[in-house]
Parts: structure tokens; sequence; C-alpha cells
């Protein structure tokens, strides 16, 4: 049970890793699909989306497990130091930050005194979004996406040869 608790552990990691890339991916698509979007359906104007990753706090259950085992280093010899005791208290919360996605109201004024939801002196409110700023967001999320799914694929791979040993 400890072997496969350590072994599935890169996974939840790089799942977590990847279900933020996911959010940031489909927050940065939201923005882009509404960039003309002057109001949403309850009447208001549409708010920007950015995913945004809330790490625990300061040190949390992980950093006193880590001090504990930096601890016992120094009261055995480093070469006979294990991990088991850290890696089998630590659980799915432990693996790293949570994210959300945040709302921002950023308005852009555009004149256009025929459109149907203008104010008085004709300008109609878009919200601010900058498609190229949108885009790196996209690329980045997909990179860091990438990178997770390569690490999971790598841990497969090493699970794979050392069942084969």
């Amino acid at each position: 049970m400890l072997l496969s608790n350590r072994i599935f552990s890169v996974f939840r990691t790089s799942a977590r890793g990847m279900e933020a890339q996911r959010i940031a991916l489909g927050a940065a698509s939201e923005n882009i699909a509404n960039a003309t979007t002057s109001r949403t359906a309850d009447g208001d104007a549409y708010a920007l989306k950015r995913a945004v990753q809330e790490a625990p706090e300061a040190g949390g259950r992980f950093g006193g497990l880590l001090v504990r085992a930096e601890m016992e280093m120094h009261r055995t010899d480093p070469r006979h130091m294990t991990g088991s005791e850290l890696s089998t208290r630590l659980t799915e919360g432990d693996l790293g930050p949570t994210t959300e996605v945040q709302e921002e109201v950023r308005l852009r004024a555009q004149y256009d005194p025929t459109h149907p939801h203008a104010d008085a002196q004709g300008y109609v409110y878009y919200p601010d979004v900058n498609i190229v700023e949108e885009m790196a967001r996209m690329i980045s999320a997909n990179r860091i996406y990438e990178a997770n799914l390569s690490a999971v694929q790598a841990a497969k791979e090493m699970i794979k040869r050392s069942l084969e040993i």
C-alpha cells in the first residue's frame, strides 16, 4: 500500500496541474468568445474571467512534515533516511494549489449611437479583452498541460519498465 501511494501521488499531482490548466484555458477561451458582448443574459456587462491559483496556507501540512523530516535527518545518518513517513501522511489536498475562476469587470467604451445598448452619449461598453494576451494565456496553459501529460507518460513508462525487471 505504501508503494502504491508513492506511485499514484505522481498521477494525482499531474492531474491537479492539468485541471488547473484546463480551467485557465476555458477562462481565456470564454473571454475571447465574449470580446464583443455588450450585455450578458442578466443585463450586466460581461466580466473577464481569470484562473487564479491559491497556495495552501504558508507551508500547511506539507511544510510541517518537511520540517520534521529535516529534523530527523539531523538525528540519523542521512544516507539511511527514508521518506516513507512523509509520503504516507500526505493526502490529495497537500499536492499543491487550488484553482478557481475569479471575475473582473473591465470595460472599454466604443462610440456607436445606432447600437441598441448605447447609452445617452452614444457609447456602447464592451469587455476590455486583449485578444493577444488571451491567446498567450491559452498557449501557455496548453504547454503546461502538455508538460504535465509528459510527466504522466514518463511515470507510466518507469512503472512499466520496473515491472519488467
